[in-house]
């Protein structure tokens, strides 16, 4: 009788364990761990659009490397302005037109970007041929998502991204 319920405890114990694993195994293939961006080329940047020359390639690239340094100062800028907003909501005594002055700040930064943003997506435009150009808009924030990661967590190199960097 004894070594009956030991048969029983040790049976239920190695249930009991086995069904953690089945629950820890499916948590897997989330995004983050992938190759991310577009797998085909590795030309996320020009979305793929058909029969690009090297003289509009040469063009995209020199406008996209301007328009990166001119966003990375804005996107800087709205990281600051969002720690200080963080830093003025949590304090002992808040200060709501501090809050407020903070947050028309970030709200005037951000319609900077999104018009930078569309300007330099005309300037694209501008450079392409027609048919290009309906690709281009077709395409618009989509692109080619290749890349699909494997692992937990919404890592940065996870799903691929598109189009989405002009």
């Amino acid at each position: 009788m004894k070594t009956r319920k030991l048969n029983v405890l040790i049976v239920g114990i190695a249930a009991v364990i086995m069904s953690f694993s089945y629950q820890v195994n499916a948590q897997k293939n989330g995004r983050g761990q992938g190759q991310g961006w577009n797998q085909q080329n590795n030309q996320t940047w020009n979305c793929n659009i058909p029969n690009l020359t090297e003289i509009q390639q040469t063009k995209i690239e020199k406008m996209r490397t301007a328009n990166m340094k001119e966003m990375i100062q804005s996107r800087n800028f709205m990281a600051e302005k969002g720690a200080n907003l963080n830093t003025l909501r949590t304090a002992d005594k808040v200060d709501m037109n501090a809050i407020n002055k903070a947050i028309d700040e970030m709200g005037a930064n951000r319609t900077k970007m999104m018009k930078k943003r569309e300007a330099h997506r005309q300037a694209i435009r501008e450079i392409l041929t027609d048919d290009q150009k309906v690709y281009f808009d077709s395409r618009r924030g989509r692109g080619s998502r290749g890349g699909n990661g494997q692992g937990n967590g919404m890592g940065r190199n996870g799903q691929g991204r598109g189009c989405q960097r002009f």
